[in-house]
């Protein structure tokens, strides 16, 4: 007979628990900090997964004085996370685009009816641009209001949208925690830029909001050949921590902060991601307590993420 565990979302490994932990312990100081304010406070998870995660690990052997064995945990995932934090959220807003997954975070709904939450099935670009589009949101003008917001991205690839990241910026009111995928953008970024196919070039606009990135990562050679003719080529010029430090450039144009990036690094797989905390807030107070909350939790969880993960 198949177990619930066996049933469950596989993915991810020991950078992932980093990544939730970073995240769960901002959320702790969100609305630590906020809890005496007039605020509604909202967290929108826009790729929610089922809730949970299910991971396979190996212990035992020769250190540690027993068989090898496999053992299969259920872990909570950043839905759980987030409606554990105390002081609690007003409000949960749960994405999911999975049929399967879906269905099992509206069993989390259901399972919580003290806590007001809503599950949307959907395209996660498609429902933030329709949340934040919508009553209360769309009520507030300059972050004017009485709404505010932790808005988690954590995509499986390529996914947001640039026009989504405007939009959030747009609320001046949602601290976002961005899940930038290193990795798939450095590995789209062929060191020939006519290696990079169409489809990989419309990704790329979109991940950058820009076509300019033709110009400003890679650089064009004109090159003679046998025959006395010449032809171009655009071969990159930046390495994977470049790549970074131009995204996070990128995201400046849209957030008055993006901060500096946690990275998460997988054993044996390499530098996997970047996870930023951005925010568009008109108040400078408010950028000043992210930018504190965000400093402990990078010091928290920053000399972990640089060691190679796994062990």
């Amino acid at each position: 007979m198949t177990t619930l565990v066996e049933q469950g979302h596989r993915f991810g490994g020991v950078w992932t628990e980093l990544k939730l932990d970073a995240v769960h312990y901002y959320l702790g100081f969100f609305t630590k900090v906020l809890k005496t304010t007039p605020f509604d406070l909202w967290y929108i998870d826009a790729f929610a997964g089922s809730g949970s995660r299910i991971e396979t690990r190996n212990c035992g052997g020769l250190f540690e004085g027993a068989p090898v064995e496999t053992t299969t945990e259920q872990l909570a995932g950043s839905v759980m996370r987030a409606l554990s934090v105390d002081p609690p959220f007003k409000r949960h807003v749960f994405i999911e685009g999975n049929a399967a997954r879906f269905r099992e975070l509206d069993a989390i709904r259901k399972e919580n009816p003290g806590k007001l939450i809503e599950c949307r099935h959907g395209d996660a670009n498609t429902e933030l641009r329709s949340i934040f589009a919508s009553q209360p949101w769309s009520q507030q003008i300059g972050g004017r209001g009485n709404h505010r917001a932790v808005v988690f991205l954590d995509p499986y690839g390529m996914n947001v949208e640039w026009a989504t990241l405007g939009r959030l910026a747009n609320t001046q009111a949602v601290d976002v925690w961005y899940l930038f995928p290193l990795q798939a953008v450095t590995r789209q970024l062929s060191g020939d830029l006519n290696n990079v196919d169409a489809h990989k070039q419309n990704r790329l606009d979109e991940i950058f909001g820009t076509p300019l990135w033709r110009s400003e990562l890679y650089e064009t050679q004109v090159i003679p050949d046998l025959f006395a003719q010449t032809f171009n080529t655009s071969t990159r010029n930046v390495t994977q921590s470049q790549i970074e430090a131009y995204a996070r450039k990128r995201l400046e144009n849209l957030f008055r902060y993006a901060s500096e990036p946690l990275p998460l690094i997988a054993d044996g797989r390499g530098h996997l991601f970047s996870l930023f905390c951005l925010s568009n807030s008109s108040s400078n107070k408010a950028i000043e307590l992210i930018q504190k909350g965000v400093h402990s939790t990078l010091k928290k969880f920053g000399s972990a993420s640089r060691r190679t993960s796994g062990h």
